[in-house]
Formats: structure tokens, C-alpha cells, sequence
């Protein structure tokens, strides 16, 4: 029973809508019966061994229990004893099989001939000797899992937010695990009631395992039950029930996850299992009013969501000064508020409280990924470049499963034109969250800046083909038609985004770039002054590059270094892409762009 668990009872039978409970909590001094082997030919299938050999390791300590009350022959064995005494004793077993009774010169020769075999085995990696030794994973292995969207079970609809709560901090717990592949939560959702067959869905997000289950609360206390399937062969691994108080929700998680990492066989190390334990407890209300937050803030990014989000995680702070996620989820929050408008009227402030969020967060627990994401996007804000990578770094050390960490990390790489880095992390974003608009955009702006083309307009087809309405995808897309002078392409693409977003000035800045460049200058005249009414009537609304861009375009260099200037003294997010940024081509042979470059901290721009 894990610390803060109320009870543990085990289940034995998947069935096909969740799990089937059958008998009663096991007795905390005896095994739980899936843990058990009832039968000389179990004990051997589990050892991968004939069943004569396993009778004669009986007398060498195998830990093989009889039924006082049935006939000698009928034996029983506990996995976990199972393993202790394997893991302990087999080298020396396996040499013993190998050497007869009364040859003892012999077995010096076979050990040094082992020795050469093993040798051989390295170099040739016969039986995947090599990759084992080496800690790599092997044919079969468990390296990756998917957590489906646990069930909620109290038939209220309006209780899904809690059960996709705990199903994303499950995918936050396991993806602590450096040996684990983790898909991320949003790409998990699209298989919520899904009535595909689990080996398809393993399949589609190209995983060895899935954690399925359900959630069930009632007045303070809450019930998980989870089952873990391997996908191919396709086979039941273990199933569990956890019912407890829920405050001790952030210890039960941890719990799931060690568990999951146990049944899977993946070595946790000091550090790992130190972050899967803890007997921190949190206040219902803050946890749920958190909950509520994340929910505003993942599925929709609007100034009302944001606000929102907002005004759910203060509550939650409120409520429990010492929850430490809370804070960390403010310090996200405000690492976003300039993209929104009206919010962004002095980026300062937003930088100003997501670093003072995020130095909160780091004082109650300095484990938190999303906190070293959020500090570093505000230290790379601020030009610390060194600082900014250093906090991505940690991130992504503390939870290599989470994508933004990653996706994030590979922008800071090419805005410091290291470009293959930059692939790196972004190849292993798109794997973690292979159907979010987000990571596929980047991902594509990422190959297109590395020189990878094809790879790049293919990622941000995928990001508009998963999402048509998401303007960041159209706008990159357009900027790599730019880049190859594809004019009618970009402007085409704009034109689509246009249907989705009539008023989103990023796009409408860059249909003016493209128009002027494109020969259409009245077009894009006509469009600028749009832009311009719309700053003088909503002041702040219209984001500075939304007009650079068009000025860009237009070849209003002066204008267009005012605004530049602008956007330098308040540290706006996008001029840390000087070097890369396909609209702003048109002022690089400019000395002053050069000088902005240095001044901002930027590496001189290599040719692309």
C-alpha cells in the first residue's frame, strides 16, 4: 500500500469497456494471486526455461512454495521472490548448468570461452547480447506507452475535466521516466471512447504499451483503477485499483507510475524514484480549481480562456498557498499573454509575473518541468541565452517526455542557427505529440530552416490538415513559400487562413509582405491601412511584427527599423527569429539590422 493510500485492491479480468473487479483486497503479508505462478510449467514459462531445469534450481535456492494440503508435486511461486532470487544468482546458475559434476577444471575453460563469446556477441550483437548489456532496448521491450483517457465514471459529463486531469498528470508522472517514451496528453484525447482495438491504437501513436482505466469520485474520496496491456503480442501486464482521500491524489499518481515502471521492467534510477515519491498532500478545492484552469488553458488560448485560466489557478493558490503546481501553471500562463491581443499592451508585465510564478513554483518543488519551460522562454525573452538553455535543458532532464519543453528548446537552437539540434528536438516533439498543430508548425518551421524543404511544408500540412483554423501553421507555411519566391502560394495560403481568422493581423501583415513582394502593391497598400485602423481603434491589439512584416514587404525600411526598435526595447518574443525570419529578408542587407542582431545577442547570420 502506497504512503497516503487508503486501500489497494487488485483486479485479475480486463474486460472490454474497463476492468472487472473480482475478489477481495489481498492480505498485505501475502502477494496478490496475479503475482503468483501456480504450476512447475508457469514457473518454467516465466524463467524461459524447461521444466527440468527449473525442478533442479529448486535445490539451488529457487524460492518454490508447496501446498501443505495437496500432493508434493503441486508447487506455487511469487514473482517478486522470483526476480530477487534471478536477478541475484544467475550468472552463477547458468555456469553451473553448463559445467557437470566433478569437472570443476572445466568450467574455468567454458568461463574464459563465455568470455570470448561474449566478445564476439558485442561485436556481432548475436542474441542482441550488445544491446543488452549496453541498457538498449531489446525486440519486445516496453519503451513507450500511451495513457488512454481514463473513463469517468461518475456519469456527469461535466466531471470529464477531473478525469482528464488525472489522466494528464499520470502522462506528467510517467514521463519522469528518462527509459520511457510517454505520448503526450493531447494526443491521447483523440482516442477518447474510441472503439478501436488497442493494438490499433498502440499502433497509431507507435507505442509498446497502453495504461487504460477509469476514474470514480465521490464526496472527498476518489477511485482509479488502471490496467496496462502490452500491445504486441498483445497481453494483459497488471491491473490495479486505487481508492484513497483525495488529498493524497499527488502521492497516488506517483504510485501508478512506479507501479507501471515496475511491471515493464524499466530501471528507475536514485533521482527517478525520488520524483515518483512523495506524501505531499493538497486541498481538494486547489486541486480541482487547477484542474479547471489546465482545462481552460489547453483547449483554448483566446483572451476569455486565458482569463479564465487565470482566475482558476489564483484560486487554487488561495486555497493551498503551498501547491506548487498552481503556480507553475500561472508561470505558463504569462509566458503566453503576448500572443493574445489586448493582453500584450506591455509584454514587460507578462514576463515580470511569469518569472515571479515560476521562482514561487521553484521554492515549493524544484522538479516541475513546466516550471524550468516556462523561466526558460522568459530568461530567452530577456536575451540570457546561456541561462535560457540551461533551463531548457533542466526541463527536459526532469521530463524528456514533455514535447513543449522540447519544441521550445529546438526554436532557441535555430534562432542560434544550430540547426540540426534544433531537428533533434523537434523530431522528438512530433513523436511525443504526433497530432498537435503546435509541435507539427514548429516542427516544420524547424526542418524548413535546416534546409529539409520537403519535410518541413509536409509537417505544416500535417499541423493545417489537424487543425485548418490555426493561423501560426498558415503564416510559417507562407513564409517557406516566400523563402523559395512561391508568391501565389503564400498569398493563397494566407487567403485560406483569412476564412478562419477575418481579423488575425499576424496573417494579415503577412498578406501584405507578400502582396507588395509579390508586385501586387496596391493590394497591399489598401491592406496596411486595414492594419493601421485597426491599431488606432484597438490600441495593442495589432502585435508590432504585424506591421514590421508589411512595412518589410513594402520596402519602408525606415519605417520598418522604427518599429524594429520598438519591438527591441520592449524584448518582443519574435525578435529572437531576426536571423531566420523569411519576412524580414528584405532588411538584412541593411547595416542597422546587422547592429540589431548584435545588440539583441543574436550569432552573426549564416547564408541559407
Amino acid at each position: 500500500m502506497g504512503r497516503g493510500v487508503a486501500s489497494t485492491n487488485k483486479f485479475l479480468l480486463p474486460d472490454q469497456g474497463g476492468l472487472m473487479a473480482i475478489g477481495k483486497p489481498q492480505s498485505p503479508s501475502e502477494p496478490p494471486a496475479s503475482e503468483r505462478l501456480d504450476s512447475w510449467k508457469e514457473i518454467a514459462a516465466y524463467l524461459k526455461r524447461d521444466e527440468s531445469t527449473v525442478r533442479r534450481w529448486e535445490k539451488e535456492g529457487l524460492p518454490v512454495h508447496r501446498h501443505a494440503h495437496k500432493r508434493k508435486a503441486t508447487v506455487y511461486a511469487h514473482k517478486p521472490e522470483i526476480d530477487v532470487w534471478w536477478n541475484n544468482g544467475r550468472a552463477r546458475l547458468e555456469l553451473m548448468e553448463t559445467a557437470a559434476p566433478g569437472r570443476r577444471r572445466r568450467v574455468v575453460w567454458w568461463a574464459a570461452a563465455g568470455l570470448v563469446l561474449l566478445g564476439v556477441g558485442l561485436g556481432l550483437n548475436l542474441g542482441a547480447v550488445r544491446d543488452r548489456l549496453l541498457g538498449r532496448p531489446l525486440a519486445g521491450e516496453i519503451t513507450s506507452i500511451a495513457v488512454l483517457p481514463l473513463k469517468n465514471l461518475s456519469g456527469d459529463r461535466d466531471q470529464d475535466y477531473f478525469a482528464d486531469g488525472i489522466t494528464e498528470a499520470l502522462i506528467t508522472e510517467l514521463g519522469k521516466i528518462g527509459t520511457l517514451q510517454v505520448i503526450s496528453h493531447q494526443s491521447v484525447l483523440a482516442y477518447r471512447g474510441a472503439a478501436k482495438p488497442l493494438p490499433q491504437i498502440a499502433r497509431e501513436l507507435k507505442v509498446n504499451a497502453l495504461l487504460e482505466g477509469a476514474v470514480l469520485r465521490s464526496g472527498g474520496r476518489v477511485r482509479i483503477t488502471a490496467n496496462l496491456v502490452q500491445a504486441a503480442p498483445e497481453r494483459h501486464l497488471w491491473a490495479e485499483s486505487y481508492d484513497f482521500d483525495q488529498r493524497d491524489v499527488l502521492a497516488v499518481q506517483g504510485e501508478v507510475a512506479r507501479n507501471v515502471a515496475s511491471r515493464i521492467r524499466v530501471r528507475l534510477t536514485p533521482r527517478e524514484q525520488a520524483r515518483l515519491t512523495t506524501s505531499q498532500r493538497v486541498d481538494p478545492e486547489a486541486y480541482e480549481a487547477c484542474l479547471l484552469g489546465r482545462a481552460y488553458f489547453d483547449k483554448t488560448l483566446t483572451p476569455t480562456g486565458w482569463t479564465r485560466a487565470r482566475e482558476f489557478f489564483e484560486k487554487a493558490i488561495e486555497k493551498d498557498p503551498g501547491y506548487a503546481r498552481a503556480y507553475a501553471s500561472l508561470a505558463e500562463l504569462y509566458t503566453r499573454a503576448e500572443y493574445l491581443g489586448p493582453l500584450t499592451r506591455d509584454p514587460r508585465d507578462g514576463r515580470l509575473k511569469a518569472r515571479q510564478w515560476a521562482e514561487k513554483a521553484l521554492k515549493l518543488d524544484d522538479t516541475l518541468a513546466e516550471t524550468h519551460t516556462a523561466l526558460a522562454r522568459v530568461t530567452q525573452q530577456e536575451w540570457d541565452w546561456a541561462g535560457a538553455e540551461r533551463e531548457y535543458r533542466r526541463a527536459i532532464e526532469l521530463n524528456p517526455s514533455y514535447p513543449l519543453a522540447r519544441i521550445w528548446y529546438a526554436q532557441y537552437l535555430w534562432a542560434m542557427q544550430r540547426f540540426e539540434e534544433a531537428v533533434a528536438q523537434a523530431k522528438r516533439a512530433q513523436q511525443l505529440d504526433p497530432v498537435s498543430p503546435l509541435i507539427n508548425t514548429w516542427a516544420g518551421a524547424a526542418y524548413f530552416y535546416a534546409g529539409r524543404a520537403d519535410e518541413g511544408m509536409a509537417s505544416m500540412q500535417e499541423a493545417l490538415e489537424l487543425d485548418p483554423s490555426y493561423s501560426n501553421a498558415s503564416i510559417v507555411l507562407a513564409r517557406a513559400y516566400v523563402k523559395q519566391g512561391m508568391y501565389q502560394q503564400a498569398i493563397a495560403e494566407l487567403q485560406k487562413a483569412l476564412i478562419f481568422n477575418e481579423r488575425e493581423s499576424l496573417v494579415l501583415g503577412a498578406l501584405v509582405h507578400v502582396y507588395a513582394r509579390a508586385g501586387q502593391r496596391e493590394k497591399a497598400l489598401k491592406l496596411l491601412g486595414e492594419l493601421k485602423r485597426m491599431e488606432a481603434e484597438e490600441p495593442g491589439y495589432v502585435p508590432p511584427f504585424a506591421i514590421i512584416w508589411a512595412y518589410a514587404g513594402l520596402g519602408d525600411k525606415e519605417q520598418a527599423f522604427a518599429r524594429l526598435e520598438k519591438s527591441y526595447q520592449e524584448r518582443r518574443d519574435r525578435m529572437v527569429w531576426l536571423n531566420v525570419d523569411p519576412l524580414l529578408e528584405p532588411l538584412r542587407s541593411d547595416p542597422r539590422f546587422h547592429d540589431l542582431v548584435r545588440r539583441v545577442g543574436l550569432p552573426a547570420a549564416k547564408a541559407q
